[in-house]
This record gives C-alpha cells, structure tokens and sequence, in this order.
C-alpha cells in the first residue's frame, strides 16, 4: 500500500487498484469504479457496445429490479450514475460518508451480478435510440463529433461513443457477454473515492465482494495518427446557425508540458476575458457562444474552437480565429496576460477541488494517466513554471491555420 497524508493506494492481488484521497470537515463521499476501456477499444461492428453495457448495468441484479437500484440510492439522498468515454467506463455515487457500506453493496452486486434480462435489453435498446437522436439533433454535438472523425480517422477513436444506430438496433445478449468477459478483469479496473472515508475499509470491501482472478492483461497500444488537416460538413436546414469547430492534434495526458496547454487553452478561449471572446462576441457581435476545447488522452491530445453563428458571419468568424492566432504568435502575450490567466486557470481548478466528485474524478484521470497522486500544491507550482517564452514556443507550432480540421455543422454552408 501506498499511503502519503490523505491520499492512499492499495493493488490488490487480482490487479483491481483502490485510490482514495480523505477529505477532513465533509459528510460526502465520492465513489467510483472506472474500466480503463472505453469506445476507442471497440471494432467497428462493436461500436457502441461498451454505452450499451454501461446503460444494462443498471437494470437489474439476481438480488434488486431496476427500480431497487433506484429507489435504494434515493432512499438515502444519494446520486448514482455512469459514464462512457473515449478511453474508460466508470460508475459513480455520491452519497453520505455513513451509508458507505451500503453504496458499495450496491455497485459491486451490479458489477458482479446484473442479470442482462433479454426484456431490459430490448427496453434499453429502445432508450439509447433515442438518447442518439438527441445527439443527432444537437448541431454543437455534431461540429464536434465530426472534428473528431476528421483528427482521427480511420482509428477508433473517430467512432461514436453511443456507437451507430445501426450498431444498437443489432447487439446481442452473445456479443454484450463476450465483450464484458474480454474487458472487465482485474487489472482494468480501478476503485476510486474522495471523501470522509477510511481506505483500509473501503479495501476491505472491494477485496470481499470483487473476486476477479488474478491475470495479466494487454495493455492498450500506442496508435499512430498521419492523416492531414481536412472539413467535414454537414447540411442541416431547419437550424439557424452553423455551428464550427476547429482542431489539431496535440500532446498526451502525461506530456510535461500538459500545465503549458491547460494555460493556452484559458487564454485563447477559457472565459469572458479570454481572446476569442472578446474578439468574436464582445468586439464583433457575432456569436453568443465561443469557446476553445483541450482534451488529452492517453497517446495523443485534441485543441480546437467551437462557436456558433450566423450563416452569413461564418467566413467573419473563422477569419477572427485565425487572426487572434497569428497576433499571438507574431506580437507575444499583452502586459499581465499571462499572469491574469494563471490565476484564472488556479482559481478554476482550486474552487472546483472543493466537491468531493471533482476531487474523485482528479483523482482516477491521473491515476490512469499518471499512476500516482497530483497535489493541489504540485499543480500551482507545475502553472507557476510556465513562462511567456513556453507560451510563445507552443503557439509558433500549433496556431497554424494550415494544421486546422474544420467541421460545418448548419445550412447554407460552403
């Protein structure tokens, strides 16, 4: 076991890791048991099955119906959720540090037991449809999703997270099960917590009730990405903007310069006083809604702009994007920009340390990414570090127009 002041790490023997960081002066506990698979380790024809697991897992265990599991987690003022990404699964609580043993009785049965009953597959094949629809039918969903598809396809990391319709409307109870016995094992998953709560008993629990046997798994290669920038539009008319995202590709999670983007992303796009705001919505007037993306993985990263508006502004606006990217190359940071934008930055990411679920999922993203602990202090410091020259250096390489993807998503598009 690992253990340094409130933060402790415990592998047990089957590979399964237990991280927890205890928060003195709170009731709450932040509870979650993340896979390190996701919608990137899914084959095309698989696309999807990893949201479709993630929605069965709720849906009944050999001891409680669907509507138990509901019950059970409000009758005690809790929250109880799941989430699929790119790269993991996870299950989450949030809940009173005195039901602990409660709560995780409750996500082991569904993790060990869910019956994945034939009648809640079909109900649920019919939600996540619908739940589809919904991306379909939000066009700042669609601009991003195909930015994403233009950064990397042919990879799976271009897919769907919900997979295709066509995908849903055909798995089996056969395919969930061979996918769930090839992906949750041992040393994919990772019990995680922050809160009042004590990691010896959490450990305990997991040890008791989580009996995967012990194996070595094959870990996720590293994936080559070579394709050049190109637009992805699609036509939608009965909306009234089109909505634009704009991306390169860039550095992974554990790349020491992560701190340098975390700063150039708040200042390009990360608030009211961020360059592209003021420039495209408080100078211009012509977009309600601008914003620059950073989102890193675990080979490779994403850096982009998203904005809406008005078709007959749209060449305006991303013509203000590329300008504010060549004045920040050729004309450098203005006086106390970047000090301005670091004490944002640590504002940002010090309130957010005060939920317990933020300081959770702090928690599991650097222990997948990093295999340890990250401070508090450790992150002001590693900001602080960042000089006006890193800034410079990175935007020389990346606030190109030329290595740009584009995506279109609105009518009256070109």
């Amino acid at each position: 076991m690992i253990n340094s002041k409130s933060y402790s790490k415990t592998i047990l023997n089957n590979g399964i890791r237990v991280v927890t960081e205890s928060v003195k002066n709170v009731r709450s506990v932040s509870l979650g048991v993340c896979l390190t698979r996701g919608a990137r380790d899914e084959n095309k024809n698989e696309n999807g099955i990893s949201h479709f697991i993630e929605h069965l897992f709720f849906k009944g265990t050999e001891r409680r119906s669907a509507k138990d599991i509901a019950t059970e987690i409000d009758s005690i003022g809790g929250e109880l959720n799941g989430f699929t990404a790119k790269e993991f699964t996870y299950f989450y609580a949030r809940f009173l540090d005195e039901h602990l043993d409660k709560v995780w009785d409750l996500i082991a049965d569904i993790l060990k037991n869910s019956k994945f009953d034939k009648a809640e597959i079909e109900r649920e094949r019919g939600v996540i449809l619908e739940e589809i629809k919904s991306f379909e039918d939000s066009p700042a969903d669609q601009s991003i999703y195909l930015l994403t598809q233009a950064l990397f396809e042919p990879h799976p990391l271009s897919y769907p997270i919900m997979g295709p319709s066509e995908n849903v409307k055909k798995f089996t109870i056969s395919d969930i099960l061979k996918f769930k016995s090839v992906h949750y094992r041992g040393p994919n998953l990772i019990v995680v917590a922050s809160g009042n709560l004590k990691h010896e008993r959490l450990v305990g629990l997991v040890h008791k009730s989580l009996d995967f046997e012990k194996e070595v798994v094959k870990g996720r290669e590293k994936s080559l990405f070579v394709s050049g920038p190109t637009t992805k539009k699609l036509h939608k008319n009965d909306i009234l903007q089109v909505h634009i995202a704009l991306g390169t590709r860039t550095i992974e999670y554990k790349n020491k310069d992560r701190y340098l983007w975390l700063i150039l992303n708040t200042l390009i796009g990360g608030g009211m006083s961020s360059r592209l705001f003021q420039r495209l919505r408080e100078k211009e007037g012509i977009v309600y809604e601008v914003a620059s993306l950073l989102e890193l993985l675990t080979d490779i990263g994403i850096f982009g702009v998203y904005l809406a508006t008005d078709p007959s502004n749209m060449e305006k606006a991303i013509d203000c994007v590329w300008d504010e990217f060549d004045k920040l190359r050729k004309n450098g940071l203005e006086p106390d920009e970047l000090s301005r934008t670091k004490e944002h930055l640590k504002g940002c990411l010090m309130l957010g340390l005060e939920s317990t679920t933020a300081r959770m999922v702090s928690l599991l993203e650097n222990e997948i990414h990093l295999g340890r602990y990250v401070p508090p202090d450790e992150i002001t410091e590693n900001i602080e570090k960042v000089s006006e020259e890193d800034i410079l250096s990175v935007a020389q390489n990346y606030l190109r127009p030329e290595i740009y993807s584009i995506s279109k998503v609105g009518p009256k598009i070109s």
